[in-house]
Formats: structure tokens, C-alpha cells, sequence
């Protein structure tokens, strides 16, 4: 049929991994590429770029501040293989954010400054922290 596949980045992973074991581990990054490009011809994921998600969800959980390595690390492996390469971006700049001011906007100690609320993935972030996520100061993690 003319329909494109859809495949979630796990599937794509697998399936890499699978195509690499056959060629051989000594395969150079270009090679990798060309391979991924036929591979995958005709197939849409809901991710652009597997490695450009993959970054992001290692940098969320490498903060620097425990509490926000779990919280927007957390959040990043929940729901970053399913953003749009334009929310991708959003999460980048969310990435860029001083540590300081996204606890204080995190806990709700201070609302987002209004010149952020464009970046609908900060927002995002924001509701899903104060939704009963792990909770900040407390031995309790994911209340519903």
C-alpha cells in the first residue's frame, strides 16, 4: 500500500541494531547514515532525528541538580520521541534555562515570566511538575 509506516523510535532503535549486527560493528557513521536513509525509506516515525532525541533526554537528565535531573529527565524520556522537530526545539531552549529560575517555576514558587510563554513545551513542563510528579522536598515521588 502507498500509506506510510509509522514506527515508534524504540522499533527504529531495534531495527538498527539489527541491520548493524548483520553488516558488522565496524561500519563507519556514513555508512550508518546511507544504510538508515534505505532502510527506512517510505517509513515515518514521529521523531525526525532518533540521536537529536536521544541527546535531549541525556542533557535533561544531566542537569546538575538532582531534583530537576529527575523531573525534566523524567518528563524528556516520557514524551520527547513523540515531539514535532518544532517542540524539539522549544525543549532545546527549555535546556538552555538557568537551573534557579526553572526550580522556582517548577515548584510554583514563581510564575513563568510572561516573555516564556510562548514555548508551549516550558508550559508543558511546568503542569506536569505540578501535577503530583516527583514532589520537591519530600520522600514521596509520583502522587496522583
Amino acid at each position: 500500500s502507498g500509506w506510510p509506516v509509522f514506527v515508534c523510535p524504540r522499533e527504529v532503535v531495534a531495527m538498527m541494531q539489527i541491520a548493524r549486527n548483520h553488516v558488522g560493528a565496524a561500519v563507519s557513521r556514513e555508512a550508518r547514515t546511507q544504510m538508515n536513509r534505505v532502510a527506512f525509506a517510505g517509513v515515518r516515525y514521529f521523531c525526525a532525528d532518533v540521536g537529536r532525541v536521544k541527546s535531549l533526554i541525556w542533557r535533561a537528565k544531566q542537569r546538575g541538580w538532582l531534583e530537576l535531573d529527575l523531573l525534566i529527565g523524567t518528563f524528556a524520556k516520557e514524551r520527547a520521541a513523540n515531539l514535532s522537530d518544532a517542540e524539539l526545539t522549544m525543549f532545546e531552549e527549555v535546556l538552555e534555562l538557568e537551573n534557579p529560575d526553572m526550580n522556582k517555576w517548577l515548584t510554583g514558587q514563581v510564575d513563568v515570566p510572561e516573555e516564556l510563554h510562548e514555548n508551549k513545551i516550558l508550559l508543558e513542563l511546568v503542569k506536569y511538575a505540578q501535577e503530583g510528579r516527583p514532589t520537591f522536598g519530600s520522600n514521596t515521588v509520583g502522587q496522583q
